[in-house]
């Protein structure tokens, strides 16, 4: 979580709570990871790759398939045996890559709130190593994110702590409400799709960011506040590339296991 030190004496404080995929950044995080993990030769597309084309779907329609369930337990699985230095020296690159996603309106909530006086964190499922340096970088209080098992510097294949999606991620929020002192009825919570809903309930000021249908329909009937950011266009040829390479390379993976056989 966060490295930093806050005072836990004294009233009750709020704090803020963002979501990452398609609420801080544009599209999936995760499918990026695995993108980039591919690319360094860490894990093998054949795989991974439905979930990774899945997670290029996810920047065009939002999370309608669990994208973060599927996606990375299976790269957790690819990375055993694997040293975290080697995963670390994709960080830079990668969270470079997220901060030109960063919303600009998402940046302007969290520079209010951050004049305000309240924490702010980012919580998501994709890797705690990418999560808690794009966090740093944008100037969040700290991070909730999944961790991976490192035993000797090397990954397990296994989790060190819940896989932090859905309901792991409002458990994670609350045992840090109660380590840290804040007032969960008095903050906020951030987030775009159905998967947030234990997240955004339980919080007093929950706000639905460019919602999936589900979601949108539970903000609706509960009067949530739903926020639609304008969705930038001039990324699109990076996107459809992007989503080739896979695409390509998952292929061409089949067809190296065919020709095995």
């Amino acid at each position: 979580m966060d490295s930093q030190d806050h005072t836990t004496a004294g009233q009750p404080q709020p704090a803020v709570f963002f979501d990452l995929d398609r609420t801080i950044i544009e599209g999936s995080s995760i499918s990026q990871f695995g993108y980039a993990a591919w690319r360094a030769g860490l894990i093998d597309v054949r795989h991974v790759g439905i979930e990774l084309a899945r997670g290029m779907l996810f920047d065009w329609i939002g999370e309608s398939e669990d994208v973060a369930d599927q996606t990375l337990p299976r790269i957790l699985k690819t990375i055993e045996g694997k040293e975290r230095a080697e995963l670390l020296a994709l960080r830079g690159p990668l969270v470079a890559a997220m901060l030109e996603q960063a919303r600009p309106e998402t940046l302007r909530l969290l520079d209010l709130h951050s004049q305000m006086g309240r924490d702010c964190y980012v919580v998501s499922a994709s890797a705690i190593e990418i999560v808690e340096e794009l966090a740093e970088k944008l100037g969040f209080t700290g991070a909730i994110a999944t961790e991976a098992e490192v035993v000797n510097g090397v990954y397990t294949g296994k989790l060190a702590k819940p896989f932090r999606h859905g309901s792991q991620k409002a458990e994670a929020i609350a045992n840090l409400a109660a380590e840290r002192n804040y007032d969960l009825n008095l903050s906020f919570a951030y987030g775009d799709s159905h998967n947030d809903l234990p997240m955004l309930e339980l919080v007093g000021i929950p706000i639905a960011i460019n919602p999936d249908a589900k979601l949108a329909d539970v903000a609706y009937e509960r009067g949530w506040p739903v926020v639609q950011f304008a969705k930038p266009h001039h990324r699109a040829k990076r996107r459809l590339r992007t989503a080739a390479l896979l695409a390509a390379a998952f292929a061409a993976g089949r067809l190296s296991k065919r020709l095995r056989r």
